[in-house]
């Protein structure tokens, strides 16, 4: 098919790595096992980063580095959820806790900052980069939230705010993740360039900036 011939190696590996995450927790939830959480996480990034070797791509490789900077400040944005709003209560930490965080998270928000940087540069090559972040926005309030839905049957970790829910997801949480791929797009639209190891740690910065402020504001407003 056209589209397929269309997609570079890099293209594959990121597609194949959302679908791999989405299998993963998946199966998670129909065994009721939240360890599946944190072999997917595990899995996924090694197959990136295995992937970034083989292809050598200096998308991957920034984008790998951009990733690392966000998701250890994010660490921060789930403590505020789970220890000043407790709004949000982790079951199963894989182990060890990291904060307030179940050990696997920040591996789980690196592979899903890089998969999505990665779509936000991919689709601005092809259309202007409004319409990149806006493509990548949808996708964050259309693919991540079933993480949401899987955690729940998998007793991985539940939400205690009252406000309107679709199925296990709090609506705020869908909102937030609209807002979080809007700062992971615009971050890497503003700072990607080969080799610009300090853009990369500067747009990790405020991306993860970007996460707090999503969940802080849809958490006041829908929670």
């Amino acid at each position: 098919m056209p589209l397929l011939s269309a997609l570079t190696s890099e293209d594959r590996l990121v597609i194949g790595s959302m679908a791999a995450a989405l299998v993963g927790v998946g199966m998670g939830a129909l065994l009721a096992a939240p360890h599946f959480f944190g072999i997917t996480a595990l899995a996924v990034i090694s197959l990136l980063i295995i992937g970034w070797r083989v292809t050598r791509g200096p998308r991957l490789a920034w984008l790998l580095l951009f990733g690392l900077v966000a998701c250890i400040l994010v660490l921060w944005v789930d403590w505020v959820h789970v220890v000043h709003f407790r709004s949000l209560v982790y079951t199963d930490y894989f182990g060890f806790r990291v904060l307030a965080s179940p050990s696997y998270m920040p591996i789980g928000w690196w592979l899903t900052v890089v998969q999505f940087g990665y779509l936000a540069l991919r689709l601005s090559d092809i259309w202007p980069r409004w319409v990149a972040v806006g493509l990548v926005t949808v996708m964050g309030m259309t693919v991540p939230p079933w993480y949401e839905e899987f955690a729940a049957p998998a007793n991985a970790w539940y939400y205690t705010t009252s406000g309107p829910m679709l199925s296990h997801t709090p609506v705020w949480i869908i909102v937030t993740y609209g807002g979080c791929m809007f700062a992971v797009a615009v971050m890497a639209l503003t700072y990607y360039a080969p080799r610009n190891w300090i853009g990369a740690v500067s747009g990790g910065i405020f991306t993860a900036a970007g996460i707090m402020l999503s969940g802080v504001i849809a958490y006041a407003l829908l929670a």
